[in-house]
This record gives structure tokens, sequence and C-alpha cells, in this order.
């Protein structure tokens, strides 16, 4: 009855698996286990049955003379060639149930320690449960003479289950568990490309054969764009194949086996090169290995060639093609932003000019020229170029008048030709004709909404900035300011006389806080400890958190190296002066650390405290 909504509930099914993927491996695992010790479960209970009634002499056999049944074969003949198609059919479509056996040898670093002992202490354990099943259901369709369905259902594994359960209350409850367990594990095998591909598609990423975006990993430390781009391609195959198992199946188990003779034949030729111990039987294994796999890749794509591995053996060129491009691509633009070995001594400057590029006199043109204060500058100036000399003039009073901007001239220049980006670069290369000087544009940029603020207004600072990349020794800064957020009312514009006065006195207090993101406890370390958002300024404290920041200072300066740790509850900088470096730490270590807290620049700090890495 659900085989009219199938193109539904496989995309309802892949919507889920992307979204249990993408909260994480821990969560996709416990998602994952229910469904394969139910079909396990059900699979053993209906060989039980099986087993009963057939040494109980009364396992059904399915009737063989029914309409639609072709007879193969020649009884003068050992085999005829259609039967010799059958057997190959078969073989291809049983090749398809190996298929997921890889996905150990892809996530070996998600095992427990030791990673190698466990992995294969668990592919022999699956290879074993496969082998159990599939010799299960074999004996038990050589017993009951069960008839495959050419299309649609019921399945081989629906019929025998309703033939060795029975008609009866118990028999038709555990009917209906196998069904669901049949189903359940077909999406939980699903999530075997979920957990592998992300990870195959970062290596090629990483070298290039694929955008770099793919090796990025998400707040879940997943690879959440391949993710997304695994069950966007899932989505295109179910269309074009109209969600059909048995073509899509087809695919996976041709796609699978090619990676497997791709793997032995390079394995083989590494072992020939490398020759470890034993490399001649390793090569031997190796080199089996992948001709067997190559064999059964032939095998597949021929006789499933119509129900949809054509799909595979057209396509593959393709995407081969789009690969080598995109190689090509990166080496090219690497090529292009490669440093030679006499560039690498950069110029010393010795003069920094910063120029604000001014529209009009608002709060973006305030926030801008605030920050362009804080840039040190040896000249700061404001320059607007002129397109109509009314505006100009009346800008040039309000700017002369506004007591904030008393200190900075506002140069007017003209702008004849009106290309306001032309005469942005043409300032900017009389500005650094002298060799010494570094140039700062900073252009205000009043964002709004994304829709209509695209349509009602213009994109000229991301025009300049794409044009100022050209010029050596200029650099334009875009100086974003969210408007959107002043008219959903998210920001206030002027505090009210009482937040005036909590400002105020946040001042006289001596312990300043950080703005905590959320982090995970880090563990039963922490207990012993205080935990950073409960520590007090000129107190000791014994803290534990995970490691999120971690600057060096120059080689050119003082040694210092600067840490930042975060709990559940807070952070705290740590700073261990006369070092260049501490050895094992890292970016998403636990470290455990104890001294007297003090504060700088506003901010908590510990100095030179004594310290564990525990993760």
């Amino acid at each position: 009855a659900l085989a009219d909504y199938r193109l539904v509930l496989i995309f309802v099914a892949i919507s889920t698996l992307t979204y249990i993927n993408l909260r994480g491996v821990k969560d996709a695992g416990l998602f994952f286990v229910i469904p394969s010790y139910l079909f396990i479960g059900s699979m053993l209970t209906v060989f039980a049955f099986g087993l009963y009634r057939f040494f109980d002499e009364s396992l059904p056999k399915f009737d063989s003379n029914q309409p639609g049944l072709i007879e193969i074969g020649d009884e003068k003949l050992l085999l005829s060639f259609i039967v010799l198609v059958f057997i190959l059919k078969a073989f291809a479509n049983g090749s398809a149930s190996l298929t997921g056996l890889e996905a150990i040898s892809d996530s070996v670093a998600y095992f427990k320690t030791p990673e190698e002992k466990n992995a294969r202490q668990t592919l022999v354990l699956m290879a074993s449960t496969l082998a159990l099943l599939i010799v299960g259901i074999t004996w038990l369709a050589h017993q009951t003479q069960v008839i495959p369905f050419a299309i649609g259902t019921p399945t081989v594994i629906s019929q025998l289950a309703e033939a060795t359960l029975g008609q009866s209350t118990v028999g038709d409850f555990l009917y209906y568990t196998v069904q669901l367990a049949t189903t359940l594990i077909l999406f939980a095998g699903a999530n075997t490309c979920f957990s592998a591909y992300p990870n195959m598609v970062k290596i090629f990423a990483d070298d290039g054969f694929l955008p770099k975006r793919l090796t990025a990993r998400g707040h879940k430390l997943v690879f959440s764009n391949g993710i997304i781009f695994l069950s966007s391609t899932a989505i295109i195959l179910v269309l074009i194949t109209n969600g059909s198992i048995t073509a899509l199946a087809a695919i996976y188990a041709l796609c699978v086996f090619v990676g497997f003779t791709i793997t032995g034949l390079g394995m083989f030729r590494h072992s020939q090169r490398v020759k470890p111990e034993n490399w001649k039987l390793i090569r031997i294994v190796h080199g089996a290995s992948g001709i067997a796999a190559a064999i059964v890749v032939l095998i597949i794509s021929t006789v499933r060639f119509a129900d949809g591995t054509w799909l595979v053996v057209l396509g593959t060129p393709l995407v081969i093609l789009f690969t080598l491009k995109f190689n090509k691509q990166y080496s090219v633009e690497n090529t292009a932003l490669e440093v030679k070995l006499n560039e690498t001594r950069i110029s010393n400057i010795t003069r920094h000019d910063v120029t604000v590029l001014v529209a009009k006199v608002d709060l973006a043109t305030m926030a801008t020229v605030r920050y362009a204060r804080t840039l040190k500058s040896r000249r700061l100036e404001a320059v607007h170029f002129v397109l109509d000399d009314m505006q100009a003039a009346a800008l040039l009073e309000e700017w002369s008048n506004h007591p904030g901007l008393s200190d900075i001239a506002l140069q007017l220049i003209d702008c004849p030709d009106r290309r306001l980006t032309n005469s942005v670069l043409d300032y900017a290369l009389r500005a650094t004709e002298d060799l010494d000087v570094e140039l700062t544009l900073l252009l205000p940029n009043r964002i709004f909404s994304r829709f209509f603020g695209r349509l009602l207004h213009d994109q000229t600072a991301e025009s300049i900035a794409s044009a100022i990349t050209q010029l050596d020794r200029v650099v334009a800064t875009i100086v974003p300011f969210d408007v959107e957020k002043i008219l959903d009312g998210k920001v206030k514009l002027v505090p009210s006389t009482e937040e005036k006065v909590a400002v105020v006195n946040t001042k006289t207090s001596v312990k300043p806080e950080f703005e905590s993101p959320v982090y995970e406890p880090v563990g039963h370390h922490a207990k012993s400890g205080t935990k950073i958002g409960a520590i007090q300024w000129r107190k000791r404290a014994e803290v534990v958190g995970r490691v999120t920041g971690i600057r060096v200072a120059p080689k050119s300066s003082a040694p210092l190296v600067e840490i930042e740790i975060w709990d559940e509850t807070g952070g705290v900088r740590l700073q261990f002066i006369g070092r260049r470096e501490i050895a094992g730490l890292e970016v998403g270590s636990t470290l455990k650390a104890e001294g007297m807290v003090g504060e700088l620049d506003g901010k908590l700090t510990i100095l030179n405290p004594s310290y564990e890495i525990i993760i």
C-alpha cells in the first residue's frame, strides 16, 4: 500500500538522515543501533522458525506452476546462454549485499583505542553476521523454492517471512516486525554513505580535485558541506531512477566495487614499490582482490546496464573531466599567489596613511571614523568624490559643524567622468607614489535586508574594494554597519538614563567578564577545580577548560604564548611569558591550569600558571 508513496518516503528518509548526520557522529551512531539489531534479531527468528518447520516437515513450498514464470535451459545442454546471464545477474545482485564492509576501513579513526584492533574485530564480526544472513536466506529460499518477482513487491524476504512464520496472531506480528526491520535497515544502510562519503570527498578536496569548501567542518565537527552535497546528489539520483531500489542498488554496488578495484590494484602497486615485510604475499593478496573486484565491476556494469549502471558508466568520464578541471584551476591560482624566494622579505613601510571615503555623515560614517582613529596612522583624512556640487557643499558644511569630526579635514575631489572607481584608483596611486607609504582605504558599508537592500541600494563599497586589489601597498577595508538591526529594534541608538547609570556603575567592578559562548562540560577533570565563570580577581584558582585560541608573539618581540580556555561557564586568558611554545598543546585540547587571577586590558588573566595537558 505504501508503494505508491515511495518517492515521498525516500525524500523524508534522506532529509532525516541528513539532519541526523549534521548532528554529529555520536548522535548518528546511536540512532542506527536499533534498526541493525532489530533486523538481525528478526531474521534470526525467521531462520529459527524455518529450521523448526523444516525438521517438523511443515515448511511450505511455493507453487512453481504460476503464470509469468519462464523455464530456461535445455535438457540436452548443461547450461544455456540465458542461464549464464541469469547466474551473472544473480551474482551482481548478491554483490550488492557486500557493500558496507568498506565503511569500517573509512571510519577507523572513530574507534576507541586501540583503533586498528577494534576495527579488525568489528570487521570480522560484521562479515560473519553478513555471511550468516546470506546463508540463512539462501537455504530458506532453496527449501521453499520461493519465486522472486522481477518488478515490484513482495520481496523474497517478505515471502520467506510469511511462509515460515505462518498465519497466526504471533506470526502476523513477527511478519510485520520483519517488514519494519527490513525497511529501517535499508535506510540505516544508506547512512554508510553519510559516514564515509564526506571523508572521501574531503581527501579529494584537500588535493584540489573538488571544491575546497568540502573540507570545512561544521560546529558539530562533521563535514557539513559534504553531507549536504551527498543528500542533494541522492535526491537527484532518486528522481532519475524514479526511486527504483533495483536501479539504485545496482548503481551503489558498481560504485563500491570500482572503489574495491582501485584500492586493490593501488595497494598492489604500493606494496611493489615500498616492499614491506612479506611483500610478495601481500602483493598477491592485493592483486587478487583487485582483479576479483574488477571482474565484478565488469559483470555488474554489463548485466545491470539497463537497470541503472549506465549512469555510472557514462557519468564517470564526465566526473573525471570536472575533477581535473578543478585541479588545474587550483594549480593556476596557487601559482599566481605563490611567494617567490626573493620576495619573502617584505620591504619596510615607514608611513601608514588612512583615508575614509565619505558619502554622507551618518552612523555608518561615524563608526568608520571611530575605527580609523584606532589604527594609529601617520595621517588620517576624509575624502569625498564630488558627483553633485550642491550635495558636496552641504556635506562639507555638515562635516565642519560636527563636533566629533572637527579634527579631520574633509577633502573634496572632483570626479569629472563620474566613474567613481577610476577616481578612487587615481587617488590611491597618487597617495602611494613614495615606495615607503602604505594606504588603507576605509569604506563604510551600510547593510540592509538581503533582497530589498540589493534592490534599493548600490554596492559601491564592494566594487571599489574589488578594484583596489590590483594596486600594491593599498588595502581597502570595508567597515560594515548593520542598519537592519536598528530597523528591527535589536540595537538601540541612544541608551536610556538607567542604562547610562548601569554602564557607569560597571566601571567600578574589578572583575571584567567574557561574553561566554556555549561549551560542553569538559569532563570529570573539572570536578576538583573552580568553574571559570566563578573565578575572582586576585585569588588563586584551579581551572579546567578547552583550549579555544593560541597566540604566539612574533620573533621580533619578547617571547610570549597566550592561550584562551573555556568551559561551560566562561573563559579566561592564560599568559606564559618567556616561552615560544608549549609542547603538545593544540586548539581543542583540554588544559588544567592553576595560578593567581589578574587583569589585563579588561580581561581576567592568569600569568605563568602551572598547567597539565589532560587531552
